[in-house]
């Protein structure tokens, strides 16, 4: 099998040397780079490549096809999934094209490529030198997905593991690797990968058809189209739960901000105390779509903010709109072709 290809790009520079000055010598100021301090947007593309768009941290204006510009004559292959940091890097996840695009995280000069090995991947988190990213594999079955090792020095695949469930959502917390036992709608388990065993030491039930999870402190938190639950991590037991009504059918999205949980519903966002006892009986805010299925395709609650995307008709750039945490509508922009992520770049 191919080795994985990796480039590693140097810093050049001279420095002048006057023993006749007084004046101190300093070394100048590496650039910051154009993308920090921002919004990475992943755009899934169709029968294109996948982009990234770059959103200021001002939300007041949008920067697409980002990699193109900076790396020419390339390209990010097709359906871009997602994308995960480093200190230093930005990974984006292409499942298209079973590619992990390594790019310098603020000026986003292309660094490498994790191209053999991978099978359909979908989400990754970092943790001490390494990857760990979740691969669907065979569509048609749960018993092949796997969690690829990658190490981040070499970006060659250090090992697979395989689960024995659907694999998806991918966190790091406590120095566990978390992974959401679900996908596309089947599964009801979050997977535990300890990174010094190689293995996945337990499974934490949650409900069926799970669709997201986030964790916060010693609480993880899963959704699905019908039930919110509240686990405690010690015990692996739900301390609490709701079983949503017919007008939350479909809720997905979870995010966890402040305090304060969100959801989405249709074409509508909603928001929950952490102590939650009863559904919400009204929504934070609403837009309108003509999307099928594309309605509430990215989502995220970051910095005071609401970002959300639509990706229309799958063909043609999908939109992307931040509002405030009260639902005011501050700002729209047209971005890619199915923008499905947001990841804030600071």
């Amino acid at each position: 099998m191919k080795n994985t290809k990796l480039f590693i790009l140097g810093l050049a520079g001279s420095f002048l040397l006057n023993s006749c000055s007084n004046d101190d010598d300093t070394l100048p100021e590496l650039p910051d780079g154009d993308y920090r301090e921002g919004v990475l947007i992943s755009n899934e593309g169709s029968q294109s490549a996948g982009t990234v768009s770059f959103l200021d941290a001002a939300n007041t204006s949008i920067e697409n096809n980002i990699f193109e510009t900076v790396n020419a004559n390339m390209d990010l292959g097709k359906f871009v999934q997602s994308v995960f940091f480093d200190a230093e890097n930005a990974y984006i996840i292409s499942n298209g094209s079973n590619l992990i695009t390594v790019v310098d995280r603020y000026t986003f000069e292309f660094k490498g490529q994790v191209d053999s090995g991978l099978n359909i991947p979908l989400f990754g988190t970092t943790l001490n030198g390494k990857a760990y990213v979740s691969n669907v594999a065979d569509f048609g079955t749960s018993d092949d997905d796997f969690i690829a090792v990658i190490n981040l020095e070499t970006l060659e695949i250090e090992e697979t593991v395989v689960a024995g469930t659907y694999l998806s959502e991918v966190k790091e917390a406590n120095g566990l690797i978390y992974v959401e036992g679900a996908a596309y709608g089947t599964g009801n388990s979050i997977e535990v990968f300890d990174p010094a065993s190689g293995t996945f030491i337990k499974s934490i039930p949650t409900n069926s058809a799970l669709n997201s999870f986030e964790i916060n402190g010693n609480n993880l938190f899963a959704l699905s189209s019908a039930e919110l639950e509240q686990i405690d991590l010690s015990s692996d037991a739900v301390v609490s739960e709701i079983q949503f009504s017919e007008n939350l059918t479909g809720a997905k999205n979870l995010d966890i901000e402040n305090g304060s949980i969100y959801f989405t519903s249709g074409t509508s966002v909603y928001q929950l105390n952490q102590d939650f006892t009863e559904e919400p009986t009204e929504a934070l805010l609403s837009y309108e779509s003509t999307s099928d299925f594309g309605q509430m395709y990215g989502f995220e609650v970051e910095n005071g903010f609401i970002y959300l995307s639509d990706a229309g008709d799958f063909a043609s750039d999908g939109t992307v709109r931040i509002y405030t945490l009260s639902g005011d509508l501050v700002n729209e922009f047209t971005a890619g072709v199915a923008p499905n992520g947001f990841y804030f770049n600071d």
